[in-house]
């Protein structure tokens, strides 16, 4: 019996060393095929002698890195939604155990892709839950290069390590296939299949190549625009659906991240064949009041969009918007943004900012130089001579100077007509309106007679009064602006004096100006086909260029311009009514009642 036991204690232990052995020897089996992560000394490696890619970024950043990570793979690309629903959530996730919320799902935008695409955004926030830590996607490094001369130089194994490595793991994936072949080995379970997406490399996109306020959701559809060609004819319709529909602030998004990634022609392409339709529920195609109730984000975003897929009437439309409304970055005059996270449609480029912003000021300067007309006629400005300088400042009558009156009738009391009027129409400018301000020069403007002392009562020292400046300023919308001012009253000293004020003679011009201003055409916004130089104000169709003839005296009748007596030399224009609205907004002087 003894015996018996001992040998039974040797075969157990015989048969654990046999199944020890046998999982060695799987272990080392699956470490063969590449199941079992490889080490990774070439992480090391550097890329040095970046190309030049982009005018604005001239060298690819040396932050891009490539690994193998383990991947969990979510199969989206034959998912008409243009974003994932994981990055739609920012990355949220409902696991339970926080841990698992940091590893990122990778979001297979082609199934058949042999690189993963990473993006890990700068000073991740940790909020909770926590935020995955990177973003993921599945794509073809053979379609990416095809469409992107950035991704084509990275991917290229004669010039990055990213390449070689690709070029690299391509080879040793279809040597283990010839080696399976011949020995007949069976196929691996789907477990098993499934882990070979540990394989894939990893490019991780530089965090500081763009701006990380462009977001993640404009990375994924920028992808699948640069894949779209390797997709189903089904997914394809589905994808150009979702772009046409897409809301102005993504697509926007999207084109810098093709500006940054020097992938501009793709975007454009796909953009034009969806027919994209600037997000909007209302008709761009003419100016009305609807485009008056357009928020300045979307006009913006729409305006960048239209230039870049050089969409002419569209996009003199929007400007002309842009203008009638203002900008609530013009509060303070035109200052270039220094942050550099700020949108490129905050400071539209290529000079296009400060044209806008130019022909608002000529617009606005015009208004001025009516109330100043008449201002001057009864009295309350000085009369200037033959080439004024814009109107930006009231100064008042001085001196013994003659006058003619303005009253009708030539009765006696015919100065206190006039004067009753210039009360009347000043306290309308300055209090209705609000388009004049009327403040003293003795005062230095940053002046204040408090003074900072632990001696200070208040109790026998009151606050002075605050200083005499407006307290809210006119709208910024200029038919805003015009039509407070078409409010004008026609008050009279007596019934005797009836219509001696200046609302007959001031609605006429108003209206002129509106006519310009309001027309559906557009007619101050910008002429793209014109915008031939980058530097402002040198483009042809600038406002600002000298090159072109401009009014030095014009004439107005009523609502229209009757006469242009005198002109500088230059290119002459056309005769269009954007002409006529240029030589009214740009002239020098300007003879209200010719």
């Amino acid at each position: 019996m003894k015996l018996q036991t001992l040998f039974g204690v040797v075969a157990l232990a015989l048969t654990a060393q046999a199944s020890s052995n046998s999982t060695t020897a799987s272990n080392t089996e699956r470490r063969n095929l590449g199941f079992v992560q490889h080490p990774r000394s070439w992480l090391n490696e550097t890329s040095k002698g970046i190309p030049t890619l982009n005018k604005r970024n001239s060298t690819v950043p040396r932050s891009i890195h490539v690994n193998n990570g383990a991947l969990p793979i979510r199969d989206t690309a034959g998912i008409p939604s243009l974003v994932s629903k994981s990055v739609k959530e920012n990355g949220d996730r409902k696991d339970s155990n926080p841990a698992e919320h940091l590893q990122a799902a990778a979001t297979a935008i082609l199934t058949s892709g042999d690189v993963i695409i990473e993006y890990i955004p700068p000073d991740h926030p940790s909020p909770e839950p926590p935020r995955p830590a990177s973003y993921r996607w599945q794509v073809s490094s053979e379609v990416l290069a095809q469409n992107s001369p950035y991704f084509r130089a990275l991917l290229d194994p004669n010039k990055f390590a990213e390449g070689r490595q690709l070029m690299n793991q391509k080879t040793t994936r279809v040597r283990r296939q010839s080696l399976k072949s011949e020995k007949n080995e069976p196929n691996q379970p789907p477990a098993l299949e499934e882990t070979l997406w540990e394989e894939l490399p990893t490019v991780r996109l530089p965090s500081d190549h763009f701006s990380p306020k462009l977001g993640v959701d404009a990375i994924e559809v920028f992808l699948k625009i640069l894949s779209f060609n390797a997709f189903d004819e089904d997914v394809k319709g589905s994808f150009d659906a979702e772009i046409k529909s897409q809301r102005t602030s993504l697509i926007a998004r999207v084109i810098g991240l093709a500006d940054a990634f020097n992938s501009p022609k793709v975007v454009q392409e796909t953009l034009k064949r969806s027919g994209y339709g600037y997000g909007r529920k209302i008709s761009f195609s003419k100016f009305d009041d609807q485009m008056l109730k357009l928020t300045e984000d979307r006009i913006r975003q729409s305006i960048f969009i239209a230039r870049f897929l050089d969409d002419r009437a569209i996009f003199q439309i929007l400007t002309h918007t842009l203008i009638v409304l203002g900008s609530r970055s013009w509060a303070n005059g035109l200052e270039k943004p220094t942050s550099p996270l700020t949108f490129p449609w905050w400071y539209l480029p290529d000079g296009l900012e400060e044209e806008v912003y130019y022909r608002r000021q000529c617009i606005m300067n015009t208004i001025t130089d009516l109330q100043a007309y008449f201002l001057r006629a009864y009295g309350a400005l000085e009369e200037t001579d033959d080439d004024p300088k814009p109107t930006n400042a009231i100064s008042f009558l001085g001196g013994n100077q003659s006058r003619q009156y303005q009253c009708r009738c030539g009765y006696g009391n015919s100065s206190a007509c006039d004067m009753f009027h210039l009360g009347q129409m000043t306290r309308f400018f300055a209090l209705r309106t609000k388009t004049i301000f009327l403040g003293s020069s003795l005062l230095d403007p940053d002046f204040g007679p408090e003074v900072d002392g632990d001696d200070h009562d208040p109790l026998d020292h009151p606050p002075p009064p605050p200083k005499s400046t407006p307290t809210s300023g006119p709208p910024t919308d200029i038919s805003a602006i015009i039509a407070s001012l078409k409010q004008c009253p026609d008050y009279q000293i007596d019934s005797n004096h009836s219509g001696c004020g200046i609302r007959r003679r001031f609605i006429p011009p108003l209206d002129g100006i509106e006519g310009l201003v309001g027309d559906r055409r557009g007619l101050v916004g910008i002429d793209l086909a014109r915008w031939d130089v980058t530097q402002w104000p040198l483009a042809s169709g600038s406002w600002a260029n000298r090159a072109l003839r401009r009014a030095l005296v014009i004439e107005i009748h009523f609502a229209r311009i009757s006469a242009i007596p005198r002109m500088s030399p230059g290119i002459i224009l056309s005769d269009s009514r954007e002409e006529n609205a240029r030589l009214l907004f740009t002239a020098k002087k300007r003879r209200w009642e010719a």
